[in-house]
């Protein structure tokens, strides 16, 4: 769950700590002090588009960091995707960071380790969920529905949709197969041509597996050894000869000679001359082993240059064949299979055909499968969230899931073979409409709540935001939104930004925001309400007063929630 949220520079926030606890977190104050600024700090933390906006006037960057207490997450698709993207699980801790600049850039980074936002969004997704009034909308759009089904179905449903997908891209693969070789007679001569051509190019390269590595460390060799032996060659080049003049060792062989001659005639020289004779056996020698370290290294330019050509022969390979040396070989290995196929079978359209009939049989197979699965549980949800509506002060509510069967010429759709939409009834002897339908902001909220509320007993998502769910509510709707949210909270962490007294009411931990105005800079602040504080914003909330008998009512409002 989140246990703290600290946000510096962010819009009229110039630097709050915010830290929800357990249960129901509530977050209220007057109109423009900021409250969803929280929820939005937050959806950046969790991957939302970065926009130089969000900084506070005056300053280079904004920050949000938010720190999850994981300990109590059970799915172990976190702790698998930590490990994936090298991020140290901290006890179970983890910090979430995101720095904003003014010149639009953000750096995201999870336990210290700079994350990329798909990464980010991949990790919140396990961690938060939020629902404020663009959920509302979504709700409204029947493309939504279907998954919404699947969510509350859980994996039976899931699984078979799954195979539904795969079954139908290789329907759709034959069928795409089928119009090729209809639509151009000269096909199969071309698809045979194109085939020969590729398996005799890639046995012509005759790439075993390994050798990539092989190449790459020849290929390093020999760089290392052409800089070893332009060395050795530019070192014998100064101890030998050329044709304009003597090289060292001959010059001092001769002056070696001359010195020994001049040491005859004078004693004193006999040292001088003896340590040029010996210079000169060194630097003969010297050159020798220069001679016979080129001699064995015996470094090979035509190598180099044949190593390179099959580096290069083994891209070009890459780019029209596969990834890796096993699967070009294999693509080799398949169109030979195909070749014979083809020489086989002169009729092979008549053979995709049968194929395409089998495989149409098998996928709606499963997609009659996915479809009943799909309608025992949309009973099962029916029932759940017009439970839930009652609950919302909606008791003559009607929530239905439609199944509509898909036209034969667009049968088969990504999400199966019917049209799956919700809906809703207000009130007794109306038909259900479509969600779309739906014309109170009140009641859209509630539905909301309702669906929310059944998906979140199948998720696992610790942490869940309602952003100003109560929205086109008031009265006895307000007081039953308030007892949901305290009844999702029993089992996840809940914050919510309200501006109703009820919810406010409700809260295991509030909070309120307050907007000042000094030297013409405004700034909001965060404070933790307790006892009488409580009372008071409850207070606000219910009458914008602080009289008594508007704060014993907020008392009372209250302690009925503890009990």
């Amino acid at each position: 769950m989140l246990v703290r949220l600290e946000i510096r520079d962010f819009a009229v926030i110039s630097n709050i700590v915010f830290e929800p606890g357990k249960g129901l977190n509530v977050i209220s104050g007057e109109t423009g002090a900021g409250k969803s600024l929280i929820v939005d700090a937050i959806s950046l933390i969790l991957g939302a588009k970065a926009s130089r906006n969000l900084i506070r006037t005056g300053s280079p960057s904004c920050f949000a960091e938010a720190v999850f207490d994981c300990t109590e997450i059970l799915d172990n698709d976190l702790k698998s995707l930590l490990e994936a993207n090298g991020i140290e699980d901290d006890d179970g801790m983890l910090i979430i960071s995101r720095t904003v600049y003014d010149s639009g850039k953000s750096v995201a980074r999870v336990n210290g380790t700079g994350v990329t936002n798909g990464i980010l969004r991949e990790i919140s997704s396990l961690l938060v969920d939020i629902h404020g009034q663009h959920d509302t909308q979504a709700i409204f759009d029947e493309g939504t529905h279907v998954k919404l089904l699947d969510r509350f179905a859980g994996g039976k449903c899931t699984g078979l949709h799954r195979d539904y997908v795969n079954s139908l891209q290789e329907f759709k693969s034959l069928v795409l197969r089928i119009k090729e070789i209809s639509s151009s007679p000269d096909y199969l001569e071309r698809r045979r041509e194109y085939l020969e051509f590729a398996v005799n190019e890639i046995d012509s390269a005759a790439f075993k597996d390994g050798e990539e590595e092989l190449l790459f460390e020849t290929k390093k060799k020999l760089s290392q050894n052409e800089a070893l032996f332009d060395s050795l060659t530019k070192a014998q080049a100064f101890l030998s000869s050329d044709s304009s003049y003597q090289s060292p060792v001959q010059s001092l062989e001769q002056v070696s000679r001359e010195l020994a001659k001049a040491s005859q005639a004078d004693e004193s020289l006999k040292e001088i001359a003896e340590r040029a004779k010996a210079l000169s056996l060194d630097l003969d020698a010297l050159s020798s082993d220069v001679d016979r370290i080129l001699s064995e290294r015996n470094y090979d330019e035509g190598l180099k240059e044949r190593t390179e050509q099959r580096i290069g022969l083994l891209y070009e390979l890459k780019a029209k064949y596969g990834a890796t040396i096993s699967d070009i070989n294999k693509f080799a290995s398949d169109s030979r299979k195909e070749l014979e196929d083809i020489e086989k079978n002169k009729d092979i359209l008549n053979d995709l055909k049968k194929q395409r009939t089998v495989k149409e049989k098998e996928l709606l197979k499963i997609a009659e499968d996915l479809s009943s699965e799909r309608k025992m549980a949309a009973r099962e949800l029916e029932k759940a969230i017009t439970r839930e509506l009652a609950d919302l002060e909606m008791p003559a509510a009607v929530f239905e899931v439609s199944f509509v069967r898909r036209e034969k010429a667009k049968f088969f759709s990504m999400s199966g073979i019917d049209d799956i939409a919700f809906r809703f009834s207000a009130n007794p002897g109306q038909e259900a409409r479509p969600l779309s339908a739906i014309v109170s902001g009140g009641e859209a909220s509630r539905i909301m709540l309702a669906v929310k509320n059944v998906l979140s007993r199948v998720d696992l998502i610790p942490t869940l935001i309602f952003d100003e769910i109560d929205t086109g509510v008031s009265g006895k709707a307000s007081l039953a939104i308030a007892n949901k949210l305290k009844a999702i909270a029993s089992a996840h962490q809940v914050l919510c930004v309200t501006h109703t007294a009820q919810i406010a009411a409700a809260s295991d931990r509030g909070f309120v925001l307050t907007k000042n105005v000094s030297k013409g800079n405004t700034e909001t602040v965060c404070t933790v309400l307790e006892g009488d504080g409580k009372i008071s914003e409850v207070s606000r909330l219910l009458s914008g007063s602080d009289s008594d008998s508007s704060l014993k009512l907020a008392g009372d409002l209250i302690r009925s929630f503890d009990v």
